[in-house]
């Protein structure tokens, strides 16, 4: 007490239903009530969003933010926090759907801690199959979320499912973050990381400066994935993407080879902490003499 002031940030582009759903689920789901919502309209030219526009223009806790260029995840969060009155950041995508009444505030309560960087959640597709449950570097070649695909209610391995824990990344699809830690790391990365991996980036970043990455199962939503912006599906989507990619092992190869909040005995081709057969070998581009 008092509860620090927390600033939604929400990202869309047309998508009027999703971004409804979202509001929706935020005003009449969430127990923390001390919070703001910045919604930044990306070019949107849909005659129904500008409607809904105008509707939510009345709420006194939502405004309304332009960012009047090309796509660019990283670019567009880091313009809307300078915006942020908040103490604490969440950056949520506009195609979630918040379910659990605790979600923001267990949120919130690690995310100021002085020695916690970013707070993730526990997403769920809308078939209730896991999403996200944190992320493991080097799975699956660069990151890879853990319990992807698994039912909802799996308890994981030794229970870990039901527990908050440090990993070293938590996806942005919904994310808190304390403003002055995501300033002091210097935000996203707008120029080499424009789409994917931004947030892996910078949880990297966080646990450079010192601080530990958690993931929380108190938090758990809806996540729609890819339903505003499709898949990367198309050659140049493809090739920007693979871009990414080697952008992330070239600046953090030596924690990707050995992620510190995963067991060198676990598997990197399987998401659920099974036991690795035969035993995981040094990837190639990590060079030990």
């Amino acid at each position: 007490e008092p509860k620090p002031l927390v600033s939604i940030i929400i990202p869309t582009r047309n998508q009027q239903k999703l971004l409804q759903t979202c509001l929706n689920s935020i005003q009449n789901q969430t127990k923390y009530l001390n919070y703001e919502i910045l919604v930044v309209d990306n070019r949107s030219d849909d005659p129904e969003i500008f409607a809904y526009f105008d509707e939510i223009a009345k709420d006194g806790k939502i405004s309304l933010l332009k960012y009047p260029y090309a796509f660019n995840y990283s670019a567009i969060n880091n313009h809307a926090a300078k915006y942020a009155n908040g103490e604490v950041l969440l950056f949520l995508n506009n195609d979630i759907e918040v379910i659990s009444p605790g979600c923001l505030g267990g949120m919130v309560g690690h995310a100021v801690r002085p020695n916690i960087g970013a707070v993730g959640a526990m997403l769920y597709y809308p078939n209730n199959t896991i999403q996200h449950a944190g992320v493991v570097l080097g799975l699956k070649g660069d990151a890879g979320h853990i319990y992807y695909g698994s039912p909802r209610g799996t308890i994981g391995q030794r229970g870990r499912l039901r527990l908050a824990q440090n990993l070293s990344a938590v996806t942005a699809a919904c994310m808190a973050l304390e403003k002055s830690k995501f300033i002091e790391v210097n935000g996203f990365n707008e120029q080499a990381l424009t789409v994917a991996y931004n947030d892996i980036d910078l949880c990297l970043r966080l646990i450079k400066a010192g601080y530990r990455n958690l993931w929380t199962p108190q938090a758990e939503l809806y996540h729609y994935e890819s339903a505003s912006r499709s898949y990367e599906d198309t050659p140049e989507k493809i090739a920007r993407v693979s871009a990414e990619a080697a952008y992330l092992v070239s600046q953090w190869a030596e924690m990707i080879a050995n992620d510190p909040a995963y067991n060198p005995n676990l598997t990197l081709s399987l998401p659920d902490f099974s036991l690795a057969f035969p035993p995981r070998v040094t990837p190639p581009w990590i060079n030990r003499n």
